[in-house]
Order: C-alpha cells, then structure tokens, then sequence
C-alpha cells in the first residue's frame, strides 16, 4: 500500500467512527430543577385565591418561578427557606443574609421599598413580586401585571405575623413544606425564651424604652411605639414599652418625654458599622455626666444596654433571635443584676 493509500485509508476510518459516535444515542442533560419540583403539597396547588394583608384579593395562576422581593424582611424569609436562587431583584435595603447583599451589589436591585423602580421591575418579568405595607398600597397595582405577574403585600408587626407570612410565601410558592419546617424552628426558639421568662411573669413589668440609637449630641433618637413588632417583643419579655406613651408608631424621644417617662431599662440598638458601634459606646459611657440623662433611673443603675443591630433592624426570621435579646437584657439572669 502507498503512502497516499495509507492516509486515504486513515481518514476514511476516522470519518467512520465519528458517524458511529454521533449515531448512538445519548441521555441529554437535563436542567436544574426549582425546589419546588421537589416538593408540592395539595394546598400549594394553582390557581390559587387569597386575601394579602393589604386587601387585596390575588390569584395566582402557576407556581411562581421568578420574585422580586420589596423588603428587606421578605428577602430574608425567603432565602431562610432555602429559595434565594429565585430571586431577580431586592432592594436596596437588603443586606442579609450574604448572598442577598451579593444580589444587590451586583445591580440587581429596584431602588427603594417606598418607591421602586418601575421601569426596571417590569423589564425583569417577574412572576411574583412580594412587599410589606411600607410599598404604597398605589404602588403595587402599578407594578403587577396579572396573570403575567402578581404582586402581593404583607405586614408583620408580631412574631405571630411573621410566622403566618412565612406560612403565606411559602403557601403561593407552593412549598408549604419548607415554610412549616422553618415555622416550627421558630416557634421552638420561642419557647426557649418564654420558658427562661416564666419565673419573670409573675413580676411588675419592667419600664423599658427602646432606642433605634443615640445622637451625638445626646438626643435620645427614635423609639418604637404601639403597633410596632419591636412593642410587641417588649410587651412579649414582661415589659412596659414606654415609647407607646408618646402615641406614635415610631416616633422621636425629646429630653422632657425621657425624663418624664424615667424608664428602668434603656435597650440601644447598636450600630451596623466598627465606626458607628465605637461611635455609640462612647456616648453610652458618657452618659453620668450628662446633664440629661444622669437624672434618669437606668442610666444611674448602669441598665444601659446596647443590643445587635442585625437581629433588632427587621422582623424577619430572626425575629425570636430579637426576642431573646431582649428578654436577657430586661431580665438578667447573671450575678451582679437583681431582676
């Protein structure tokens, strides 16, 4: 055989078995699956009707693959239940857990919970977009398109509240199973709470005032009052939220209200930076000699204490984290402090 012969040959065996190969038949990749091809329970079937906490009647026509989330609290919820990698879009309030800070940071956020971006929530075409009653109830039926996308509104104001939203998302997106496992997690960090609070109840509630911070110059800040999930906390721990005195939801201390009120306990909600938490220490300490404050009975009693900023900035999952805190710091159980 010649040299030419040789490679003729060559090729055409090549040629041959590359047929061959492309002719057997081979199992294709199939694509990831969402969670909740995995798990669908009878009451997570569709269309689905409900009422959301705004009114407002829904129906969902599918199981929602796509969200945007307007809150920072829903976020959480949803990644708490294992299905951030549904989410288009956050806030840009969101920063927890990681992986949705990650999702802002990289551009995909609408802007703020009181006034999103419409242009860009419509060009994400979403199948579901989800608040709280800080979006403007006009907000969200400008923003849905229905049957394409549905927006919902919630509001959690209790533990109570967030647990039956978690119960509520997990409902519409058709994972009731992933929601009551993360319910049920909760409401036993509850228990552990009421249960170190039980040799508490019997005793006078404590007067507490909450404090979201401390100014610079010594104003006492922002307060949560009635209707707040941060009262209900306080009323939840045996304590009397003295800020629900000033007859607003949220509202600003004034010298004269915190002398008036005199609370026992002061709880700081400490700062979301190193700088910021220094920054807040050091007026804490200075507290004894400043004209104001030295004349009010927790500051004299050294019951100024400063509590994480993460657990006590939404109410979201960690919600019964907040609720801990706060029991622990009303009512200590360590030596050195009398109840």
């Amino acid at each position: 055989m010649t040299k030419q012969q040789k490679v003729l040959s060559y090729a055409t065996g090549f040629a041959l078995g590359c047929l061959i190969l492309a002719l057997i038949p081979r199992e294709e990749a199939k694509p990831k699956q969402h969670p909740w091809h995995q798990q669908t329970a009878l009451d997570g079937t569709y269309p689905m009707e409900l009422v959301d906490d705004a009114g407002r009647r829904i129906r969902l026509e599918k199981q929602p693959r796509h969200i945007i989330s307007l809150a920072p609290s829903i976020t959480e919820m949803i990644f708490a239940m294992g299905l951030g990698d549904h989410l288009l879009a956050v806030t840009k309030w969101c920063d927890y857990p990681e992986e949705a800070k990650a999702l802002r940071d990289a551009g995909a956020h609408v802007g703020s919970m009181d006034q999103p971006n419409r242009e860009i929530i419509a060009a994400y075409r979403p199948d579901l977009i989800i608040g709280t009653d800080l979006t403007p109830p006009e907000i969200y039926s400008a923003i849905e398109r229905p049957p394409r996308t549905v927006a919902i509104a919630l509001s959690h104001d209790s533990i109570d509240d967030v647990l039956e939203d978690i119960g509520t998302i997990g409902k519409v997106m058709g994972i009731p199973g992933k929601a009551l496992k993360l319910i049920g997690e909760l409401k036993t960090q509850r228990q552990k709470v009421e249960a170190r609070l039980m040799p508490f109840k019997e005793l006078p509630a404590k007067r507490v005032l909450f404090l979201l911070s401390i100014e610079e110059s010594g104003q006492p800040g922002w307060a949560p009052g009635e209707n707040t999930w941060v009262n209900d906390l306080l009323v939840s721990a045996n304590s009397e939220n003295l800020a629900s005195q000033l007859g607003k939801a949220w509202g600003e201390v004034s010298y004269e209200a915190l002398l008036s009120l005199n609370p026992e306990v002061i709880l700081v909600r400490d700062g979301e930076s190193p700088a910021t938490q220094e920054q807040i220490r050091k007026i804490v300490q200075s507290l004894k000699g400043h004209s104001v404050w030295k004349q009010v009975d927790a500051v004299k009693n050294n019951r100024v204490h400063i509590l994480p900023h993460g657990p006590l900035n939404i109410p979201g999952p960690r919600i019964t984290e907040a609720y801990r805190l706060i029991s622990e710091a009303v009512w200590p159980l360590h030596s050195g402090q009398t109840p």
